[in-house]
């Protein structure tokens, strides 16, 4: 078993394949069996200025994108969280943007959350555990990532809506969702949010706006952006606010 992590990183959109060796040492990787699954193949940093090592997964595959959210073992990858014993969870996540004052690029760390998934698993269904309540997304955790940015950055509040998957949601669904209140939206905060909670483990995410969501681009260009800055902004984010981060 691995010694004790202070956060598990939980890589979206461009972390398949990313090289960690400008971010951080890599100390070992490892995967983990859980009752669930085996986890991704997950890897020990040592991020310079960090006392206590930082774990690091692609939600989607290590070396290129195998799997899209809605085949996703997401009780495998949280419960690894478990087993590191992890103070925290952070993820990144790319997502289209609903709300209009929302540009490709921009960075939303969202302050609540609407689930509109039908056939994921969202509980550990376990009597040692409860149920999830209470803020989808931790304060002190949110708090972490928030003060990650420098103190002129620009960074957004929002609510996430996930959706199924693996299709685009049509423009009447993305209107449906921007009338229940959502700012952006994607495929992949469902269920770890909730079985964060069922664990007892703080979660936070911090999701870069890689495109505009159906029918929402109006005058804008459709720009799309999933490329490799989508993980180098948001990986170092993430290992300050891993250091930042206090219980």
């Amino acid at each position: 078993m691995p010694e004790q992590v202070k956060a598990l990183i939980i890589g979206g959109t461009a972390a398949y394949g990313l090289d960690l060796a400008p971010f951080a040492q890599v100390h070992d990787t490892c995967v983990l069996e859980t009752p669930y699954g085996p986890s991704p193949p997950i890897h020990i940093l040592r991020p310079p200025g960090h006392e206590t090592p930082v774990a690091f997964c692609s939600r989607h595959g290590p070396d290129r994108l195998t799997r899209s959210a809605a085949f996703i073992n997401h009780r495998a990858l949280i419960w690894a969280a478990r087993l590191l014993r992890a103070q925290v969870i952070f993820s990144w996540n790319g997502v289209g943007a609903i709300a209009g004052h929302l540009q490709v690029g921009d960075l939303v760390v969202p302050h609540d959350f609407i689930d509109f998934t039908r056939t994921r698993i969202t509980s550990f269904d376990r009597t040692d555990l409860t149920a999830a309540e209470g803020p989808a997304f931790h304060p002190q955790a949110r708090s972490a990532i928030i003060a990650a940015f420098e103190p002129d950055a620009a960074v957004h509040n929002g609510v996430y809506v996930c959706t199924e998957g693996p299709r685009l949601e049509t423009a009447a669904e993305i209107e449906l969702y921007h009338r229940a209140g959502a700012d952006i939206v994607g495929m992949t905060l469902s269920p770890e949010v909730f079985l964060a909670q069922e664990i007892g483990v703080p979660y936070a995410s911090l999701c870069y706006i890689t495109n505009y969501a159906t029918g929402r681009a109006r005058h804008r260009p459709p720009r799309r952006r999933f490329g490799p800055e989508v993980a180098h902004t948001c990986l170092p984010l993430l290992l300050t606010a891993a250091r930042l981060y206090r219980p």
